[in-house]
């Protein structure tokens, strides 16, 4: 996978996987919902344990470790997949990154439920990068 990458912040850039196509915004939303169910699942029915309490802190014999923030990134070949750009002449091939990071926010009190904010990344590493003269190229043909 080519080195170089560029972040996927644009939210109204278009992602195309296989038939299916995202706006970059509702993307990150799914992908965020998603983490969001998984973190909240209960284990087993009315055992008020669920996959947060189980993350949120991590226990080596009788030591406890308090855990604020976790990541995850998909597979390191990445996520063969095309951007459209806003205002680009078509899509360009290449492969995405996913990142996700979670930060646990405890509760107050033991009525309430934990909360979690999750930070999605897209970093798109595209089949040919772009070459610093096509921002000039485009100006050139704009006029």
């Amino acid at each position: 996978m080519n080195k170089i990458y560029q972040l996927l912040d644009c939210n109204t850039d278009v992602l195309l996987f296989n038939q299916d196509t995202y706006i970059v915004s509702r993307f990150k939303q799914l992908i965020t919902e998603n983490f969001k169910r998984k973190f909240f699942t209960e284990l087993k029915e009315n055992s008020n344990s669920s996959v947060s309490i189980i993350f949120k802190k991590l226990c080596i014999n009788e030591v406890e470790f308090p855990v604020a923030d976790i990541t995850w990134q998909s597979s390191k070949e990445g996520i063969k997949c095309s951007v459209f750009r806003v205002g680009s002449t078509g899509w360009q091939q290449g492969k995405i990154n996913i990142k996700v990071s979670t930060e646990i926010i405890p509760a107050l009190n033991y009525k309430e439920h934990d909360q979690i904010n999750i930070t999605v990344v897209l970093e798109f590493y595209p089949d040919e990068p772009e070459s610093p003269l096509d921002d000039i190229r485009k100006m050139i043909q704009v006029t």
